[in-house]
């Protein structure tokens, strides 16, 4: 559980779907008169402290390895409300504090039907899309441009207008987004260093070469050696099918342009049909995890774990879990990252990227001071990215098992090029051994992967992100290398209509399909019968849909 959470603070990339939350305000253009109204109320001091409340989900991880290294610290009461209700004269309320994630959605929901949301709430698009709907969140745009540093509009900037049109209705922008990076989504195949060395194997190119290699690896490993690692997420990002399937030029659960121009489903194109068939071809030849269709990423991983499998596909934070795992156990194994094959040699690699950002920031319309999003995120930014402040090491990540601190702000915000920015920054300086005028998570990162590079191994899987041969550098290669096309998901605006009320079940006939394919229990030629089906019960409606809100665009 560790590794994952590492994996999740390397990102900042909260994935549940409600965040935080907060309460009241209109969708009004910010007048003069109001600004100065609020600037003084928001300087009154701690006898005229502004609540703004919010909500957010209990974390055992924070728990246990922050509450408990922190004296005196808790949700409500930390280094993060105390700099907020000095600088700012918010005083920082919870409505509510889930214990899981299940209890988060009920208690959201039933306020939700009550119409008292927390002030500031973070969701995704199909929550936003039902909160502007009922009228219970503000135009956002106003107080965005009145009030944003520079800072914090270099890094909205940053991720690309997508991310603002998401949040976007009828013309109005309810939403600012908790930006991410889309680079960060492509797909990666992660191989055994050491076995390949060993093994005088060079770097393949094709699935013929990557065979050759699990071939090669299975007999090293002998009895129990398993094939390439896949588990029963088949569309997760790590030991998913997605890398594979780009390298055929599909694209599952990807909106893309067919040659009429119009968008097709990508797990319903002949090239995923093809894509499948590789994935039998696998399966069949025992060079395939047997059991991956009831096996969960955890099950899966242990034979990565225990020394047992060498191949997986899988993203940038892959060395912090599960690949960590196996070098906490055996610390002279070694993982490193390269390009996606192809189905045939010498074609172009099209790894496939989608928008990470999933949730945007709301202002109830009952919050009276809706410009404290904007004076929260812009404090935010100042502490944890500004060069200038250079107080990241103290609110952001102290070190010594308290890296997720900055988890204890009421609204956080991440950068969607950063770690590509890190891993640049720190190259030369990991060369020299100085690290010159490196701050912030810069700093910190040099100093894990010096520390990997000099022999602390329980610090392998940052160095194998940010350092020399890392995904971070793979990224930057998929960016710069001639020889690669990025393509995007090309849908990216709220759930349709049929979305709403049918895509699960599209989803689940697809996939049932997908298992069993790849499992050899019924022929490929069904293939082509369930995405039959699938137009018929609702993915044609589902088309049409998204093909309209394309032409819109």
């Amino acid at each position: 559980m560790k590794r994952k959470f590492l994996a999740l603070l390397l990102t900042v990339s909260t994935c549940l779907s409600l965040l935080t939350g907060c309460g009241n305000g209109n969708a009004e253009a910010v007048t003069a008169d109001q600004t100065a109204e609020n600037d003084q109320q928001t300087a009154e001091g701690e006898e005229g402290l502004i609540p703004i409340t919010f909500c957010r989900t209990q974390s055992s991880t924070e728990e246990s390895d922050i509450f408990a290294k922190l004296d005196g610290e808790s949700y409500e009461d930390n280094r993060w409300t105390r700099i907020i209700e000095e600088q700012l004269g918010i005083d920082v309320q919870y409505l509510w504090i889930a214990s899981s994630a299940e209890q988060q959605t009920q208690k959201f929901n039933a306020a939700v039907a009550a119409q008292s949301i927390p002030d500031i709430v973070c969701v995704d698009k199909i929550t936003l899309k039902n909160l502007v709907e009922a009228g219970q969140v503000v135009d956002l745009k106003p107080y965005y441009d009145q009030y944003a540093s520079d800072l914090l509009k270099s890094m909205i900037d940053a991720a690309g207008e997508q991310c603002i049109q998401a949040c976007t209705f009828a013309d109005v922008q309810y939403g600012i987004p908790y930006v991410d990076c889309d680079l960060e989504t492509a797909q990666m195949l992660w191989l055994r260093q050491d076995w390949m060395d060993e093994l005088n194997l060079e770097a393949p190119e094709t699935t013929e070469d990557l065979k050759e290699i699990i071939r090669a690896f299975m007999a090293k490993v002998g009895d129990g050696a398993v094939g390439m690692a896949l588990c029963n997420d088949l569309h997760g990002v790590t030991m998913g099918i997605k890398g594979w399937c780009n390298g055929y030029g599909a694209y599952p659960g990807y909106w893309v342009e067919g040659s009429d121009g119009q968008l097709v489903y990508g797990s319903t194109t002949q090239e995923m049909k093809e894509a499948l068939s590789g994935l039998a071809g696998l399966y069949e030849e025992g060079l395939l995890d047997q059991e991956f269709y009831v096996n969960d990423g955890t099950k899966s991983a242990e034979a990565l774990v225990s020394g047992k499998c060498g191949v997986m596909y899988g993203w940038h934070a892959t060395p912090l879990w599960p690949l960590q795992d196996n070098i906490d156990q055996d610390p002279a194994a070694d993982w490193k990252p390269y390009r996606i094959v192809t189905g045939k040699e010498g074609e172009t690699i099209r790894p496939g990227i989608n928008m990470m950002t999933s949730t945007w920031y709301a202002v109830s319309k009952n919050c009276q001071h809706p410009e404290a999003l904007i004076q929260l995120l812009n404090l935010y930014c100042e502490k944890v990215f500004d060069p200038e402040k250079n107080e990241y090491s103290y609110y952001a990540n102290p070190g010594g098992g308290l890296e997720g601190v900055w988890r204890l702000s009421p609204v956080t915000l991440n950068s969607a090029n950063k770690n590509q920015q890190t891993a640049l920054a720190i190259a030369t300086p990991l060369e020299t051994g100085d690290p010159g005028d490196l701050y912030g998570e810069q700093l910190s990162m040099y100093e894990y992967s010096k520390a990997a590079l000099d022999g602390d191994t329980t610090l392998w899987g940052w160095n194998r992100v940010f350092g020399k041969d890392g995904s971070q550098q793979l990224l930057l290669r998929y960016q710069q290398d001639t020889d690669v096309e990025l393509v995007s998901d090309a849908f990216y605006g709220a759930s349709t209509e049929t979305m709403t009320t049918r895509k699960s079940t599209l989803d689940s006939m697809l996939n049932e399909t997908f298992f069993k394919i790849i499992s050899c229990q019924i022929s490929l030629e069904e293939f082509d019968k369930t995405v039959a089906a699938w137009y018929e019960a609702g993915g044609q409606d589902m088309t049409n849909e998204v093909n309209q809100w394309y032409q819109e665009q």
